[in-house]
């Protein structure tokens, strides 16, 4: 490979938590278990049957596993400098650099990883993480085709995460989600690191019902 063919794309947080969390799902839904060595620590909502969050939980254990130990390298938008909230109690930061600058390991494991993806550290905070979108596919690489050398069946980010929708609600033609709860889920989505919109939520939702439950010939779980 020439430098100049090098891919540049950085992936936020998110978007490789996406990929990683896909190629689990695929895993647990051909091998009907989690990969090698994650089911031990399984945890309660594991055994209860969500494939989908179990995906993602050890799609954010890994990512946060390869960043610790170094094996992968991000960036992100440094502040050191502290806004105190006196009304809450709380603090933040304010004035993040405009520019990304390497979060080393050490980093990794003395902060404190965030919900809104963000690395606090004792002296300051990183956000808008950003990994090398080639270093997370040379890491977590695509699921090889079947033992037969055919290819896996075409299919889209729209698909599998009707596909997970389906799993998660545990949908069959005697018992369909109502749609109002299958579209609140699918809100708390994204796909390729956007979220969904409420019309594709809308669009999904009615998709994965059969035509029945929507005159009220089927039998609705929540």
């Amino acid at each position: 490979m020439f430098i100049e063919d090098l891919d540049r794309q950085r992936w936020s947080f998110r978007e490789a938590r996406q990929h990683v969390a896909r190629l689990i799902l695929r895993q647990i839904e051909l091998a009907g278990t989690p990969p090698s060595g994650a089911q031990g620590a399984a945890p309660q909502w594991y055994r209860s049957g969500d494939p989908v969050q179990q995906a993602q939980e050890i799609a954010m254990r890994e990512l946060l596993i390869a960043l610790k130990d170094g094996d992968l390298h991000a960036t992100g938008r440094l502040s050191k400098q502290r806004r105190e909230r006196y009304a809450s109690g709380s603090s933040s930061w304010d004035f993040h650099s405009g520019h990304q600058e390497a979060i080393l390991p050490h980093q990794w494991r003395e902060g404190r990883f965030g919900f809104q993806e963000n690395l606090e550290l004792r002296d300051g905070e990183f956000i808008d993480i950003r990994v090398p979108r080639f270093a997370v596919k040379a890491i977590w690489l695509d699921l090889p085709p079947s033992p037969g050398g055919t290819e896996p069946a075409y299919t889209t980010p729209y698909l599998e995460l009707m596909q997970a929708a389906i799993g998660a609600f545990q949908m069959s033609d005697r018992a369909q989600a109502k749609k109002e709860n299958l579209v609140a889920w699918f809100l708390e989505q994204e796909i390729d690191g956007e979220p969904v919109s409420e019309n594709l939520a809308n669009a999904m939702a009615t998709l994965i019902r059969l035509p029945s439950s929507q005159r009220g010939g089927s039998r609705r779980i929540g």
